[in-house]
């Protein structure tokens, strides 16, 4: 058999122009890399008005014009070289790093693939200049008299390497992408004017201002519902959270800021998802802006030649901050209203008015670490702006299965006060009054909102009282629950369950949690091994067990309550920590206020 001879590979030093180009494969990945790549650099520049045009999905031309410091005529070619940056001088700079961009590396490598004109004037300067560099050769440098700021046009972008453009999504997702980045930057920095015209069309425009102004720009009328985060400590957490009532298909509504810088984290998704744990449907996800600050010693940000990934020092701390404010904000969430539509039909409409947290989304919880669709930006008159399906611009139908007005007089959970009820309409509405007003209430999802927050809270205070049954429940398992069974055992002694194996396939219940008596302990444990099976953290699957657990033992829409027990349940659902969502995230009750009762009615306002 022939043998084979094999050389050693010989190591070259790579050409410039291909080291330009690999490095510029890490930094702009597509068009959206280019546009937060110059707004970051204005932005660190102190600007206060940004302009923003592409065409052409951004591989025809990227456009963005500042009023920033700007840029020493002699030191404009610099910034375009690889590794040239005004904002770091030494590597123990790294560590507190609180600008946006300093690895010197986005003009360079946006330059290597692109035809790149960079003009310059620095404030209080009478002439500027200009620098215009075609994948990575300068081909012409002048005098500029524009405007002081900075203006950066991009054209023909990955022309360089054609084969990057096979790999771009459709216009309308790029597009998307950037609409994405400029929102980001006008929630992050609202003060700051922002633009943006896509295809000559103007897409997005905010004036500059306070943080509502932002929220109004990009997430419409339903900013006007938003719940404001203040939290400080040596962790301050703000920003502003949408209300349980409203929410999404998917995670891209939450944007995440640590020290000005948009962020991806998962454990910080986890926090945020955490304080609404109980007040959403399954599969539905808050929105709005989280903003962290936090000592720049004590956060990596130089993970991801991207920046937009960050690490740090405390995650638990940082997660365990994020949870608390979210869950404070969620605090002053209001009651549903119902609304008399504007429109004059004939029909009655729930107005979104949400519910305050449960108990399992306070402080304390924890997790392992485990992100944000807005409505679609709005121009200057409110139009909204189509920006397709990127995890941020969704269309109208997202707000969740209750959209209508709001009150104008929201109602929070002490405003409440006490129910007194009424009586109940034939087996299913709890009626009752309150001071405001005429409450309608929902007794299977009233129900198990109490269990549910009776549960957490024995199970945070390690007590796990169990009910025992006068005959013990005998359950049929296949291989895969009895497997569960043996894994999750403690947990399940914990929930108040009292279970042993009897036999190869079967176990034995004797004791259920304290209050189910009334459910069907096989089936209820059937599927409580089931639901353990997803896995998740325990503090997810404790969540999950209680949820279960309540609505088996709640009682039934439809069943007759006498009238003690309606006012006992009445008592027990005010008294329970959080507000008013079953822990599916439906409303246990609906308030008819004086002025709603009015309009239907037809009588004059007092």
């Amino acid at each position: 058999m022939a043998g084979t001879v094999s050389t050693a590979a010989e190591i070259r030093r790579l050409p410039q122009s291909v080291a330009d180009a690999i490095a510029a494969g890490e930094v702009v990945e597509r068009p959206a890399s280019v546009v937060k790549e110059l707004l970051e650099n204005a932005i660190d520049s102190g600007a206060s008005s940004l302009d923003v045009v592409v065409d052409g999905a951004g591989t025809v031309r990227i456009r963005v014009a500042d009023d920033g410091a700007g840029i020493q005529p002699e030191q404009l070619p610099l910034a375009l070289a690889r590794h040239a940056t005004s904002k770091i001088r030494l590597a123990a700079d790294l560590e507190a790093v609180r600008t946006l961009g300093f690895r010197g590396e986005a003009l360079a490598s946006i330059a290597a693939i692109a035809d790149v004109t960079i003009a310059s004037r620095p404030r209080g300067a009478s002439a500027g200049a200009q620098v215009r560099v075609r994948h990575g050769e300068t081909v012409e440098e002048g005098s500029w008299g524009g405007p002081a700021g900075t203006l950066v046009e991009v054209l023909d972008l990955f022309a360089a390497t054609p084969a990057r453009l096979r790999f771009l999504r459709s216009d309308r997702a790029e597009i998307a992408a950037v609409l994405e980045v400029v929102s980001d930057v006008v929630l992050i920095h609202p003060d700051v004017r922002v633009t943006c015209t896509i295809d000559s069309r103007a897409r997005l425009r905010s004036r500059g201002g306070s943080l509502d102004d932002a929220l109004r720009c990009i997430f419409g009328p339903d900013s006007s519902e938003m719940l404001a985060v203040a939290a400080e400590g040596d962790i301050n957490v703000g920003g502003a959270i949408s209300e349980p009532r409203r929410h999404r298909g998917t995670r891209g509504g939450l944007v995440l800021v640590v020290n000005g810088r948009r962020v991806h984290n998962r454990s910080l998704l986890a926090a945020a998802g955490e304080a609404y744990r109980g007040l959403v449907p399954a599969g539905r996800h808050p929105f709005g802006v989280l903003s962290v600050e936090i000592e720049p010693l004590e956060v990596d940000v130089n993970v991801h030649p991207t920046k937009r990934e960050v690490r740090f020092r405390d995650e638990r701390g940082v997660f365990a901050a994020v949870q608390r404010a979210c869950w404070r904000a969620l605090q002053g969430a209001s009651v549903y209203h119902a609304a008399w539509p504007l429109s004059g039909g004939a029909e009655l409409g729930l107005a979104d008015a949400g519910s305050a947290p449960d108990a399992p989304g306070g402080p304390g919880e924890s997790v392992p670490t485990g992100a944000p669709g807005r409505t679609q930006p709005t121009d200057e008159t409110g139009r909204a702006v189509a920006a397709g399906d990127a995890g941020r611009a969704l269309a109208a139908g997202e707000t969740g299965p209750i959209a209508q007005q709001a009150p104008a007089n929201r109602t929070t959970l002490r405003g409440l006060g006490r129910l007194r009820a009424l009586g109940q309409q034939e087996g299913r509405w709890l009626l009752a009054t309150s001071a405001a007003g005429v409450v309608v209430v929902d007794p299977h999802a009233a129900h198990e909102k109490v269990l549910y927050s009776e549960l957490i809270a024995q199970w945070r205070s390690g007590s796990s009282a169990g009910q025992l049954l006068l005959i013990p429940a005998l359950v049929d398992c296949d291989a895969r629950r009895m497997e569960l069974f043996s894994v999750h055992g403690e947990l399940i002694a914990a929930c108040g369950f009292s279970v042993d194996a009897f036999g190869p396939t079967t176990l034995r219940c004797t004791a259920v949690p304290a209050g189910a008596s009334a459910a069907d302990p096989a089936r209820l444990l059937g599927e409580l091994l089931d639901s353990l099976g997803a896995g998740g953290p325990v503090t997810e699957q404790r969540h999950r067990a209680a949820a279960l657990i309540a609505c088996h033992a709640a009682v039934r829409f439809g069943d007759e309550l006498a009238a003690d027990e309606q006012q006992r349940l009445l008592d027990r659902l005010v008294e329970a920590s959080g507000g008013f969502a079953c822990p599916h995230g439906r409303p246990a009750l609906a308030v008819f206020d004086d002025a709603t009762l009015r309009r239907i009615f037809r009588r004059p306002a007092e």
